[in-house]
């Protein structure tokens, strides 16, 4: 049998080579072009932009006991032993964006596909009895998690918009598929209003000093803002379609949950292995949200006041062993008002959000709550048997930009520091996981000295980043404020940056993970990372 699955691992191995190495010529290729003025002078502005990508992650150590082996650890160790020492990761990437417009009027599309060897061939796990697939040998990747990680093109951006005079007041508008997301919060956007705007992409996340407004998933919805005078608009939208939140897919490197995400396919609860049997969404209203911005004169500052409805994009894991099923259910109705103030303090732009959920869902005991003996899938689409509560948060952060010194000739510091708080749990109290915490908080900051010109039309920079969960475990977010929720873990990321032409860019990092065993899932994941970059 072990035979077999090297044979077969070989195989795909070779294929995915030589898919790969296809793509990659292609690419290449298209590399000569430059973005294209499909209407040169004309009265319609019409852009094709390109970016190409290459990307390759190689992991230090191997696999930890402490961290694949023992009680609990069945359904978080795929991630874990399915990659040795070596590489993880060998991938090429294409971002393709068309614009047209004229007067403030006009249409938006772009996409995405990608390639990976290393999801395209088998794994290294060798512990059949832990593996949480079922239609996949223990030692590939699920098909989910091979399509999402591995091999696949998506539509990103679709959408046309237009602005009208009103009197006075100007109101522009997007219909069509496209990304939203109010408040101040650069870091930790599933600690703030945008939580419940836009669903996060954590694949993408994973990228060390990945911004908010970088990773959000676009949705089909109606957008607009009506400025009514130079410092005060409102805002508002309407979504038409719910899109969870992407987590890492079951099995991939840094996936530290195997029953959750693209390509889970089973829980293990005890003796027994429980199949997942689909998302259940509920009653699914639409969701939307309005917001008023203004200018103070009195504070010298920017102000924002939200107020939002949503479908929670994070679900929550429902176990019915009668029937050897798990299902996943959409939290529905959960409500959220905000307010945030951003102003200048010396050279530092400073923002502060702050907000509250009503319906939050909770962590219950064991990750799970149960379905009643002899009810089905259509009893939880109208029940709610996992705890939720209101709750409070709050992001504080910081952008400095500075100038030259002796040692470097420009330098920015971005840093966030973020909390959230269990105020009470208002459905199943009973059932909230007592042994996780009511209070967390970390942070993150990135500081980067850059030097210009250091070879004729090349800059240079070396980013230090580091976030560090003060205290984790939280009953609000096992992903918060990093994945696995860690207590007194974060991760350190040292990287070098080239900028050649501001055309190539090229990155080689260093992520090392911060902790202990018993709260930081991912401290055995070291890994290393290169990427190189240009745009046409």
């Amino acid at each position: 049998m072990q035979q077999h699955a090297r044979k077969i691992a070989s195989e795909n191995k070779r294929t995915s080579f030589k898919a790969f190495a296809a793509m990659a010529g292609t690419l290449v290729a298209s590399a000569s072009a430059h973005a294209l003025d499909l209407n040169p002078g004309g009265d319609w502005q019409t852009r094709w932009d390109n970016t190409v990508k290459y990307s390759a992650g190689y992991r230090i150590g191997s696999p930890r006991a402490e961290l694949t082996n023992g009680t609990g650890k069945a359904n978080n160790d795929d991630g874990d032993r399915n990659f040795n020492r070596g590489l993880i990761s060998n991938r090429i990437d294409l971002l393709s964006e068309f614009d047209i417009q004229k007067d403030g009027m006009g249409l938006r599309l772009s996409g995405a596909a990608w390639y990976d060897t290393v999801y395209n061939s088998g794994t290294a796990n060798t512990s059949p009895g832990t593996s949480n697939n079922v239609n996949s040998p223990y030692n590939q990747f699920s098909g989910e998690t091979r399509r999402i990680a591995g091999n696949n093109a998506e539509m990103l951006d679709w959408f046309v918009f237009n602005r009208h005079q009103l009197g006075d007041a100007t109101l522009s508008y997007r219909l069509g598929q496209h990304s939203l997301i109010w408040g101040t919060t650069l870091f930790f956007g599933m600690n703030g209003i945008a939580k419940g705007m836009a669903p996060i992409d954590l694949y993408k996340l994973s990228i060390p000093g990945a911004q908010a407004k970088e990773t959000t998933i676009p949705v089909p919805q109606l957008s607009g803002t009506l400025q009514l005078t130079d410092d005060t608009s409102v805002e508002a939208y309407y979504q038409f379609k719910y899109r969870p939140t992407r987590l890492h897919p079951a099995g991939s490197y840094l996936s530290s949950t195997d029953m959750l995400g693209d390509g889970a396919e089973s829980i293990y609860a005890g003796p027994l292995k429980l199949k997942y049997a689909g998302m259940v969404k509920g009653s699914l209203p639409n969701n939307f949200g309005v917001a008023l911005n203004t200018r103070s004169e009195w504070l010298d500052a920017d102000l924002g006041f939200y107020a939002i409805r949503y479908n929670d994009t994070s679900t929550q894991v429902v176990t019915q062993a009668s029937t050897g099923r798990y299902y996943l259910a959409v939290p529905n109705n959960v409500k959220s008002i905000g307010a945030s103030i951003s102003r200048l303090v010396g050279i530092a732009n400073v923002g502060l959000e702050a907000s509250m959920r009503f319906g939050q869902p909770l962590v219950a005991k064991s990750g799970t709550v149960v379905i009643p003996a002899g009810a089905s899938a259509g009893w939880l689409a109208s029940n709610v048997p996992y705890p939720t509560g209101r709750t409070a948060h709050l992001n504080l952060s910081t952008t400095i930009v500075t100038g030259a010194s002796s040692m470097w000739d420009g330098a920015s510091v971005v840093g966030e520091l973020s909390a959230n708080h269990l105020n009470s749990a208002d459905r199943n109290a009973d059932k909230v996981d007592t042994s996780l915490n009511k209070n967390s908080y970390g942070g993150r900051v990135v500081f980067t000295p850059t030097w210009y010109q250091v070879a004729p039309g090349l800059d240079v920079s070396l980013p230090l980043n580091l976030g560090w969960s003060f205290k984790g475990k939280s009953v609000i977010d096992t992903a918060f404020p990093f994945s696995g929720s860690p207590d007194h873990g974060g991760e350190f990321i040292v990287g070098l940056t080239g900028v050649y032409l501001n055309k190539w860019t090229a990155n080689l990092s260093l992520i090392t993970y911060l902790g202990n065993a018993s709260t930081q899932p991912l401290l055995d994941r070291d890994y290393m990372r290169l990427s190189l970059q240009a745009s046409f």
